[in-house]
């Protein structure tokens, strides 16, 4: 039996409308546009990614995703001159290598700070220490690369992108916060690997990640002993400032090679 033409153009019409309103409604009613972050900071979706290696170091395995929140971040490394206005106005004990020409200049991280320290600055700021989590995400975004930029040489041989041991990268010790665009996260976070280690909001675990929460994970619920650092330093190799790499140290020490960042959590 044929079929009536006008049912067959209404029923067109109507797969197309259909069509329509799963392609464009859902969009144009659900999709809200990134909250504004504040100065010096970047906005990090919620959503998944994955952490750890299944070939690296054993506290690196294995393998996994995670689920974080929608978070800030900072762009930068806390420098010198930022650390400086919250001395002023605490009254804070200045940090150890304070003194020392080739480690305090105004626009270059602040180290020999202890996870204490950046905690306390953190909380001055109404912000906090970003968890092993966070950090990662930020610094891999939501792809399995080891290094910010991509693959170990996606920006050639000489490293001009990424603080590491030695002077090809112009610098013997500290760079500049703002220094080597070239080598920025997916996010656009700069210095994510090398220049200083960064103190994070978790304590150590190197079994961790077998038994790491799939949502918002922040590390061991139980005190430990140590404190995860991540990121690498200008004393590191290429491959020792992968974005997966962990280390760890006591909350009380500070290192020429120790610095931090901070998160806003967003409500």
């Amino acid at each position: 039996m044929n079929e009536n033409p006008r049912s067959k153009s209404t029923k067109s019409l109507s797969c197309f409308f259909l069509t329509f309103l799963i392609l464009y409604l859902p969009a144009s009613t659900y999709s809200q546009p990134n909250p504004t972050p504040p100065t010096g900071m970047v906005f990090i979706p919620e959503g998944y990614f994955p952490m750890g290696n299944s070939s690296g170091r054993e506290d690196e395995k294995p393998l996994h995703f995670v689920y974080t929140k929608a978070f800030f971040i900072d762009k930068h490394e806390v420098s010198n001159a930022e650390y400086m206005k919250f001395i002023e106005v605490t009254g804070h004990a200045k940090p150890t290598f304070w003194e020392d020409e080739t480690l305090n200049l105004p626009n270059h991280p602040v180290v020999g700070v202890s996870w204490r320290d950046a905690m306390a600055y953190a909380k001055w700021k109404g912000h906090r220490l970003p968890t092993e989590a966070e950090w990662e995400k930020s610094a891999r975004g939501n792809d399995n690369r080891l290094w910010p930029w991509g693959r170990k040489f996606d920006k050639g041989f000489f490293f001009y992108y990424v603080n590491v041991f030695g002077e090809d990268d112009n610098y013997k010790k500290t760079a500049p916060v703002n220094y080597y665009e070239s080598g920025a996260s997916p996010f656009g976070l700069l210095n994510m690997s090398g220049n200083v280690w960064e103190w994070c909001l978790d304590w150590y675990d190197k079994d961790f990640y077998h038994i790491s929460p799939e949502l918002n994970p922040q590390g061991p619920l139980s005190n430990g002993t140590y404190k995860v650092l991540r990121g690498g330093s200008y004393l590191n190799s290429i491959d020792g400032v992968q974005v997966v790499r962990r280390s760890r140290n006591r909350p009380h020490i500070k290192n020429e090679i120790y610095g931090f960042r901070t998160v806003l959590p967003i409500p």
